[in-house]
C-alpha cells in the first residue's frame, strides 16, 4: 500500500445540491405489500381449487351413477337366481319322463360363480368405492381451503397478518395440502381405469368382438396416459404435468445420474452468526424515514419468520419501490435485533446474495450520467439510494461474508458505495459522505482491501470542512445555517459510524500486515491518519458556550470502548491508533503490562 497525505482540496461548492435529502420520505410497508400479493395469490388459489373440485364432484357423481347401473346387472353373476332350481327340475322332468324317480327329487347342484364374474364385479365395486372416496375428498378439500383463510382479513396489523398468513401457508406445505389436492383427481383416474378393466373382464365371456373392441380402446387410452405422464421427465417445458409425471421424474432421477429437470431451490435453513457478543452496531444517523415500528404494535421481535416473509416477497417482485420497502424492513429488523442484544439468525448464502444484488440494482437504477459525472435522478431517487446504503451499512455489521458467493456480492456493494461516495463528495453532503464512506470501509475490511486508507484523509477533510469548525472559513457558504445544538448533535451522529468503520479497517490492516510477516512501512502515514481522525472529531465537538462538553459522540464513545475491551493483547500499532483517537471522544485507553485494557475519562 502506498499512501500520501493529501493537502486540503476544497469541494466544488460548499452547499448541498438542489436535491436535498427528504427527511419525511417513508417507503411502502413491506408487510402490506406481502399481504396484497398474498391476497391476490390466495384468491387465485381458492378460485382454482373450487372450480376444479366442483368439476370433479360433477364428474364423480355421473361416473358413480354409470358404475352403479352396471353393477346392478353384473352382481347377478355372483349368486344363484331363485328360479334356477325350478328350471333344474323342469329340465330333469323333460329329459327323464313325467314321473320322478323312487329316490325323490335329485340332489341340488351347488352354485359356484365363475372366476370372470368374481374379477369383473370386484373391479366394478372397487371402482365405485374409489369414485365415492374421490367425491368425499373434494368436499373435504373445499372445507380445508376455506378454513385456512378464515380470520385473516380481521387482523388489522399488517405485520401480524403477514406472520399469521405465512404460518398458515407453512402449515399447508408441511402437511402437503397441495399434494393432497392434486391426488384427489387421481382417485377418479384410478376409478376410471378400474372400471375399464372390469368392463373388459366382464365382456370376455359375453361377446368376443365387443370384448376385443373395448380391450383395444382401453389399452390405447392407457398407453397415451402413460406416455403423457413420462414426457415432462424428458422435456420440462411440456404442459403435461400432474402427480404421475412427478413420480416418473423421481424414478428417472434415481436410475439416471443426471437432472432431467431444473427445480427451484427450497427456502434454505439458517446458520448462526459469528459476531462478538460485546460488539456494538453503529449506523449513520440520517432521517428517521424507516419502516413502521411493528414491534410496538405486535409485541413480537424481528425473527426468522420475518426473514422468510421478506425473502419470499423479494423473489417475486421486480418493482423498485417494493424492493425499497423490503430492503428498509430488512435493515430495521437487523438493526433492532442487534441493538437489543438478541442472537440474530444469519441468512444463508442464497438469501444474502439475492437481497444484496437486488439492493445494488435498486441503487444503480437511481443514477444518471450528466456530462460524464455520476449523479442521482430528480425526485425520490436520492432517498431510495440513501436507504439502500443504510441497508448495506447494517448488513456489513450483522452478517458474515466468509463464503465466495458472499464476497462476490460484497464487491458489488463496494463498487456501488464508491460511486455514491464520489457523488457525495462532489455535492458536499455530510450525511451522504459519511454513509457511503462507512459502507466502503466496512466492505474493504471484509474483502481484505486497503485502498480506502489512501483516500480516508480526503474524506475526513471534507467532513471537517462541512462541520461546525471548517479549516477554511472563507469557504463557508452564505446560506449555511447557524450551528445550533441540535445541528451539532446531528453532525456527530452522522460521522460516528464512519469513524468506527475506519477504525475497524485500520485495525484489520495492522493485523493482516503483521500476520503476513511484513513490516509496517506505512506506520507513519497511519499515525498521521489517526491524527486526522482525532482532529475531525475535535472539530465536531460542542462549543464550550453550549455547555455540553461531556455529551460529545455518545454512541461512538460507547462503541469504541466496547472495541477497546475486545482488543485485549493487541499490537502496539493498534494501541497507538486507539490512544490517538479515543481521547477525542472522552476516553484515555490504558494497557497494563499483562495486556489488560482499561479506560480513563478525559475532558474533550
Amino acid at each position: 500500500m502506498s499512501r500520501r497525505v493529501h493537502r486540503h482540496i476544497p469541494l466544488r461548492k460548499r452547499q448541498y445540491s438542489s436535491q436535498q435529502l427528504d427527511r419525511s420520505y417513508a417507503p411502502s410497508d413491506a408487510y402490506g405489500l406481502y399481504n396484497k400479493r398474498a391476497t391476490e395469490r390466495d384468491h387465485e388459489f381458492i378460485e382454482d381449487c373450487y372450480k376444479s373440485m366442483n368439476s370433479l364432484l360433477v364428474f364423480a357423481g355421473l361416473f358413480s351413477a354409470v358404475t352403479a347401473g352396471l353393477v346392478v346387472e353384473s352382481y347377478k353373476d355372483l349368486r344363484e337366481e331363485p328360479q334356477s332350481r325350478t328350471e333344474q327340475l323342469l329340465e330333469y322332468t323333460i329329459l327323464k319322463g313325467s314321473t320322478l324317480p323312487a329316490g325323490g327329487i335329485p340332489a341340488r347342484v351347488p352354485f359356484k360363480p365363475s372366476a370372470q364374474a368374481i374379477a369383473a364385479n370386484a373391479l366394478f365395486f372397487l371402482s365405485l368405492t374409489v369414485s365415492l372416496i374421490a367425491a368425499l375428498g373434494a368436499i373435504l378439500v373445499k372445507q380445508w381451503t376455506r378454513r385456512v383463510y378464515v380470520g385473516l382479513n380481521a387482523i388489522t396489523s399488517s405485520r401480524r397478518r403477514a406472520r399469521a398468513h405465512y404460518l398458515r401457508m407453512q402449515g399447508i406445505g408441511d402437511w402437503k395440502l397441495p399434494e393432497i389436492i392434486a391426488m384427489v383427481p387421481m382417485l377418479l383416474h384410478v376409478s376410471l381405469f378400474l372400471f375399464l378393466a372390469g368392463l373388459v373382464v366382464w365382456l370376455c365371456t359375453i361377446h368376443t368382438f365387443i370384448f376385443i373392441l373395448i380391450l383395444s380402446t382401453a389399452a390405447l387410452s392407457l398407453a397415451i396416459y402413460l406416455i403423457a405422464a413420462m414426457i415432462p421427465s424428458f422435456w420440462p417445458d411440456a404442459p403435461f404435468n400432474w402427480p404421475v409425471s412427478a413420480s416418473f421424474e423421481a424414478l428417472c432421477n434415481v436410475f439416471i445420474d443426471r437432472r432431467l429437470k431444473h427445480r427451484r431451490d427450497s427456502l434454505p435453513l439458517y446458520d448462526k452468526p459469528k459476531r462478538h457478543p460485546n460488539e456494538k452496531i453503529l449506523v449513520t444517523h440520517l432521517a428517521q424515514h424507516s419502516s413502521l415500528n411493528h414491534e410496538n404494535q405486535d409485541g413480537v421481535g424481528f425473527d426468522g419468520l420475518d426473514l422468510k416473509i421478506l425473502f419470499e416477497l423479494s423473489t417475486h417482485t421486480e418493482s423498485p419501490t417494493q424492493m425499497d420497502a423490503i430492503i428498509d424492513q430488512f435493515r430495521c429488523g437487523m438493526t433492532h435485533e442487534s441493538r437489543k442484544g438478541r442472537t440474530s439468525e444469519a441468512l444463508d448464502d442464497k438469501t444474502v446474495t439475492t437481497i444484496i444484488h437486488k439492493a445494488a440494482e435498486s441503487a444503480l437504477s437511481c443514477r444518471v450520467n450528466q456530462n460524464g459525472l455520476f449523479d442521482i435522478r430528480p425526485g425520490i431517487f436520492l432517498e431510495r439510494a440513501t436507504m439502500t446504503m443504510q441497508f448495506f451499512e447494517v448488513a456489513l455489521q450483522v452478517l458474515e461474508f466468509d463464503s465466495e458467493a458472499r464476497r462476490v456480492s460484497l464487491m458489488v456493494v463496494s463498487d456501488v458505495a464508491n460511486l455514491m461516495m464520489e457523488r457525495a463528495m462532489f455535492v458536499g453532503s455530510v450525511d451522504e459522505i459519511a454513509l457511503s464512506a462507512s459502507v466502503v470501509a466496512r466492505a474493504q475490511t471484509k474483502l481484505d482491501k486497503w485502498s480506502h486508507l489512501d483516500r480516508a484523509d480526503k474524506v475526513l477533510t471534507a467532513l471537517r470542512d462541512l462541520g461546525p469548525r471548517p479549516r477554511n472559513l472563507e469557504y463557508k457558504a452564505e446560506e449555511d445555517l447557524e450551528w445550533t445544538q441540535e445541528r451539532v448533535e446531528q453532525y456527530q451522529r452522522s460521522i460516528s459510524a464512519y469513524i468506527l468503520s475506519l477504525t475497524h479497517l485500520a485495525i484489520h490492516f495492522y493485523a493482516r500486515s503483521l500476520n503476513s510477516g511484513g513490516k509496517l512501512t506505512e506506520e507513519t502515514s497511519m499515525h498521521t491518519l489517526a491524527s486526522e481522525v482525532a482532529a475531525t472529531l475535535r472539530a465536531g465537538c460542542f462549543p464550550e458556550e453550549m455547555g455540553r462538553s461531556g455529551a460529545n459522540y455518545l454512541s461512538l464513545k460507547s462503541a469504541l470502548s466496547a472495541l477497546w475491551f475486545n482488543l485485549q493483547g493487541c499490537s502496539p500499532q493498534v494501541t497507538r491508533w486507539m490512544e490517538e483517537v479515543m481521547p477525542s471522544v472522552g476516553w484515555i485507553p490504558r494497557q497494563a503490562a499483562d495486556g489488560t485494557h482499561t479506560l480513563e475519562g478525559s475532558k474533550v
